[in-house]
């Protein structure tokens, strides 16, 4: 059985079972202003290690690499509390939840994404607080809300998955909703997006 604990940031380490290892510094930064501003909200999955104390991160590795981002920022200290999921297990199972933490998951739509977005900016928040926030750049947070004013049929010809991010991207060029429409009306009466 499996329980939480609260455990030094210093006394946790990468497990050598994480599966993760090509993209596991990608937006690392980003990954540690959420967390200083927002807090951990996943905690990390460990295993006792070898070494009496000392935890094996199986899953949260680029959590714990933001964790330790804030750590050489002096944002946290080394006896910082972190909330880790400790589980009694081989390298073996340590290296299959590490893969299934990293591939059964679902991202969020790209509509329900425009729409987070969108809500975000209408409550009043700057393009550049919204990238921050959320590890994006200003100019992928631009793009987005772009498509958030596309005419209703197209934004939901692609909540439906009737056309893909790219073609809606192509209709996003256009402001105008007029315009958008009558070349969707020409597709839609005989051409094939």
């Amino acid at each position: 059985m499996s329980q939480i604990q609260m455990i030094p940031l210093a006394k946790l380490r990468l497990s050598e079972a994480n599966v993760r290892k090509n993209d596991s510094n990608l937006f690392i930064q980003e990954l540690a202003d959420n967390i200083e501003a927002k807090g951990l909200l996943q905690n990390l999955i460990v295993a006792p290690a070898k070494k009496k104390g000392v935890f094996d991160v199986t899953a949260g590795g680029r959590r714990l690499r933001a964790l330790n981002c804030l750590l050489d920022a002096g944002k946290i200290a080394k006896d910082h509390e972190v909330a880790c999921r400790v589980l009694d297990i081989d390298a073996a199972e340590q290296s299959e939840l590490s893969l299934i933490e990293n591939i059964i998951r679902l991202d969020m739509t790209p509509t329900d994404e425009i729409r987070a977005y969108k809500h975000f900016i209408n409550e009043g928040s700057d393009l550049d607080a919204i990238a921050k926030r959320f590890g994006r750049t200003r100019r992928f947070i631009e793009g987005r809300l772009r498509l958030a004013d596309l005419a209703d049929p197209i934004f939901a010809a692609l909540e439906e998955g009737k056309i893909t991010l790219d073609v809606a991207k192509a209709y996003a060029t256009s402001p105008n909703h007029e315009r958008q429409m009558l070349v969707w009306n020409e597709l839609s009466n005989g051409w094939q997006c």
